[in-house]
């Protein structure tokens, strides 16, 4: 995962620092985000919305949302890959946006189709030990990564999901709060009926660093 969230940083930086009480669920919960208007490059001459986001043609990383609404050009911009940074594309501005996915109204999840996050219990056989992935001991590594120890699977998509530009981690299976975020390293358009979206142990990583 690339970063946590406002609400996870806060809330650590009280209970550690501040004595103020914290305490998380017993379970986390792992969802999907998508680029609501998908690749860039599909929407060329296309008219789109304060709100909409999409990934370049060549995924960098980032996604981008619209904050000026308007037509897109006939050829794909050059996406800005600083933090905040903005294009005009033909009448419509695209701002890049991972900064902003610190929050549950900034990101986009999966809906419908019989989607639903991943619930995986805070335990020592579901999350792997900082020193090796698939431990099952206390941490004692140096890098401060961890990752399942088991195949995470969503349900078998029976409506089109679109366009998975990453992973996020909330304290609750619906709703609730955001804690940490990332980018897939391979996009994924998921449709209807295609198979259940897994991912393999040790493929989700979450370093604390």
């Amino acid at each position: 995962m690339a970063a946590m969230s406002n609400y996870l940083e806060n809330n650590l930086t009280d209970f550690l620092l501040r004595a103020q009480a914290f305490t998380p669920p017993a379970a986390v919960h792992v969802g999907l985000i998508v680029a609501t208007r998908g690749y860039s490059n599909s929407i060329r001459s296309t008219a789109v919305s304060v709100g909409d986001t999409v990934i370049p043609a060549t995924p960098n990383g980032r996604l981008y949302r619209v904050t000026t609404a308007g037509t897109t050009g006939a050829s794909e911009p050059t996406y800005p890959t600083t933090d905040g940074g903005t294009v005009t594309d033909g009448t419509a501005v695209w701002t890049e946006h991972t900064p902003s996915l610190d929050a549950n109204a900034n990101v986009t999840e999966v809906s419908g189709g019989a989607y639903a996050r991943v619930s995986l219990t805070r335990s020592l056989a579901n999350w792997s030990g900082t020193q090796s992935a698939g431990s099952t001991v206390a941490s004692s590594g140096t890098g401060g990564a961890s990752s399942n120890n088991g195949a995470v699977t969503f349900p078998a998509p029976t409506a089109n999901w679109g366009l998975v530009f990453g992973l996020g981690v909330w304290d609750a299976a619906t709703v609730g709060n955001l804690w940490l975020w990332g980018a897939l390293t391979t996009p994924k358009t998921v449709n209807n009926a295609d198979p259940a979206p897994s991912f393999a142990a040790a493929a989700l990583t979450i370093t604390f660093a």
